[in-house]
């Protein structure tokens, strides 16, 4: 596994971000989540997941050493993406209730479960997700 130097090369901050996106998208019904997030003032919903995976990061290969560890991870978040773009094309306009209804979304929940668990049976200590109720 990694050595305690690996580990501080990560971007940790980023990596618990990214283990709280996916514990939203696991959840069954993330819709409480996000109204209570934003009722704490933060911005929560399907946009700042657009926006986390597909905008403001890089989650592939190069990722691989700053927010990933191996090929699994990247795998893994290769799987959500892909289940997160095909709903787009079907939703290109599509609130948090659609995409929660839409047909894929058990799909996107088991892909994002078992990315957590690629993630948690890493040795970092960022890899283990924060409740949910952590600020961003």
């Amino acid at each position: 596994m990694f050595s305690s130097a690996d580990a501080a090369a990560f971007d940790s901050e980023k990596r618990a971000e990214l283990l709280l996106y996916l514990r939203e998208l696991a959840a069954e019904d993330p819709r409480e989540i996000w109204r209570k997030e934003t009722e704490m003032g933060l911005a929560s919903g399907i946009d700042e997941i657009f926006h986390f995976f597909f905008d403001d990061n890089d989650l592939d290969r190069s990722a691989v050493g700053e927010n990933l560890i191996d090929s699994k991870e990247v795998e893994s978040i290769d799987g959500v993406k892909s289940l997160l773009d095909a709903m787009l094309l079907d939703l290109p306009r599509g609130g948090d209730a659609a995409f929660v209804g839409h047909t894929l979304w058990p799909r996107l929940r088991a892909q994002a479960q078992q990315a957590l668990n690629i993630f948690e049976a890493s040795d970092l200590p960022s890899a283990r997700p924060l409740p949910l109720s952590s600020a961003r």
